[in-house]
């Protein structure tokens, strides 16, 4: 019989550290005060735990948008791929691409892709993924709503995208021996 260990256990923590996280969890801005009496250990041993955790990456602090809370347009992207560290090297300076993580099963990829519009999410798809020669298939589902807090940061570089100019994103493909994509702008985009 299989013996299954507690998170406790994996991660190497005790009742305090977990119960450290866990506040930190619910409110990132907690007082180490308020988490000193909820332990019963003093500010200066909270602290010291806290960079303890934060040296074996157990606490990350992560900037960015509360998708739940602003109306920013996330796309999830599933993608197939003949050689996933191709594509992994292209969309790693990706200013689109918050997150992507290489996954079993019928697509060996998952990407999040934000943007102020669907339109651009779209054309980024099209052109990052589907006209990829490496890229089998794509799917893409567009998240409607979160149902808990979910943040992601978003790079600024997005605003300099545009897709009317026909060019690419920012550094796009920098890393990757691949020419830079062009857009094809349909006729109603180019009377713009």
């Amino acid at each position: 019989m299989m013996i299954k260990k507690t998170f406790k256990e994996i991660l190497g923590i005790d009742d305090a550290d977990y119960k450290i996280i866990e506040m930190m969890e619910k409110d990132a801005d907690v007082t180490h005060s308020k988490i000193a009496r909820e332990i019963e250990k003093s500010q200066p041993a909270v602290g010291a735990r806290i960079i303890k955790l934060e040296r074996k990456h157990l606490l990350t602090k992560q900037v960015g948008f509360n998708i739940k809370k602003v109306d920013i347009k996330v796309a999830i992207v599933f993608v197939a791929t003949k050689d996933v560290e191709t594509i992994v090297s292209k969309i790693t300076k990706c200013p689109f691409v918050n997150h992507a993580f290489k996954i079993s099963g019928e697509f060996n990829l998952l990407c999040f892709v934000a943007a102020s519009d669907l339109q651009t999410i779209e054309k980024l798809v099209d052109l990052c993924f589907r006209k990829d020669p490496n890229v089998i298939n794509v799917k893409t589902n567009i998240l409607i709503d979160s149902v808990h807090d979910f943040v992601i940061p978003i790079d600024f570089q997005i605003e300099k995208f545009d897709f009317h100019s026909g060019n690419c994103g920012p550094e796009c493909n920098n890393s990757v021996n691949l020419p830079k994509y062009k857009f094809d702008l349909s006729s109603e985009e180019v009377e713009e």
